[in-house]
């Protein structure tokens, strides 16, 4: 009964989430094919659904798999300045080649991103790991010196309002034809089904890792390269969205463990679903007009990870 309401629940979001915009649908006309009713949901709705879902999904799952990299549980791509690596190839891409195509934009900020998070692990590699705390507050800062350099570019080259623009999380502008390199998240799905296990003994650090036979360096990079392929994607189709990456993790960690093989598929759906949820409340609360999703997530999200936070500091007390 469980998964069969579970089951209906998804398959009502996902209806409302076809269903719900500024422009009515009439289901009627779509399966008549009258009018542009079924242009409307092939071009627009099932396109943003489709990226809403797999954003949320591989988001959730980069954090899974940075939380293990660096065995902490705050860790996530816009905690350790990996987003704030990719925002800065961006910039550098729209200050150097202003008429670089998305391909070459998103070679940018996956070059950057890639540097960025490596050299933040190497950064946290010389801390000691026992304090939960100090991963988020070195990556906190970490991403913000990243981030000021990339403010004070913007602002010196006059493209500071383009780039908060662009970076915007929202999904309103997802269309058929501009939202298709999302798919590439898969790769970040599909490789987590195959290095679950290299990962799990990952988490108990580089030692323990190699005195099982795991080459532990080759596993970060190649985790390293999945999250920034997944970040660098969601950047640039969806814009920015915080949080996701922290709390669906621990979330679900605190049902069901830590075993990657087993929990990874259920991070990436629960993220998927709350995304797709916050996407929907973006679209409904002073409709006709749409708040962009990052400000929903902001205020959720940043609630639920304020919260695991006093937790863990009340925890160690």
């Amino acid at each position: 009964m469980r998964k069969i309401f579970g089951i209906s629940l998804c398959v009502l979001v996902i209806f409302l989430s076809l269903h719900i915009g500024s422009t009515p649908l009439s289901w009627k006309n779509i399966w008549s094919g009258e009018g542009n009713d079924l242009f409307i949901l092939w071009s627009a709705r099932i396109p943003r659904t489709i990226t809403v879902l797999l954003a949320g999904a591989g988001l959730s799952l980069a954090g899974l798999v940075m939380q293990t990299l660096t065995q902490n549980r705050f860790a996530a791509p816009d905690t350790i300045g990996t987003v704030e690596s990719a925002k800065l190839g961006m910039l550098v891409a729209m200050i150097v080649l202003p008429n670089l195509s998305v391909v070459g934009e998103m070679m940018f900020t996956f070059l950057f991103a890639s540097l960025g998070t490596l050299l933040f692990l190497f950064v946290s590699s010389k801390f000691p790991m026992k304090n939960q705390m100090l991963i988020p507050l070195l990556g906190v800062m970490y991403g913000n010196i990243i981030g000021g350099f990339g403010n004070f570019l913007a602002y010196r080259y006059d493209v500071l309002q383009n780039m908060s623009a662009w970076l915007q999380g929202n999904f309103s502008l997802v269309i058929e034809g501009q939202y298709e390199w999302i798919y590439l998240t898969f790769f970040l799905i599909i490789g987590l089904y195959f290095f679950a296990d290299y990962l799990t003994v990952a988490r108990f650090g580089k030692e323990a890792a190699q005195s099982l036979g795991l080459p532990f360096e080759w596993v970060m990079a190649i985790g390293t390269v999945l999250v920034s392929i997944t970040v660098s994607v969601i950047l640039i189709v969806a814009g920015n969205l915080p949080f996701l990456g922290v709390i669906i993790p621990n979330l679900i960690a605190m049902r069901y463990g830590d075993y990657l093989r087993s929990t990874h598929q259920k991070i990436a759906f629960t993220g998927a679903m709350f995304l797709l949820v916050c996407d929907l409340l973006s679209r409904t609360l002073i409709r006709p007009y749409e708040i962009p999703v990052e400000l929903i997530l902001g205020i959720v999200a940043g609630t639920i990870f304020l919260v695991m936070l006093f937790r863990r500091v009340k925890a160690h007390e």
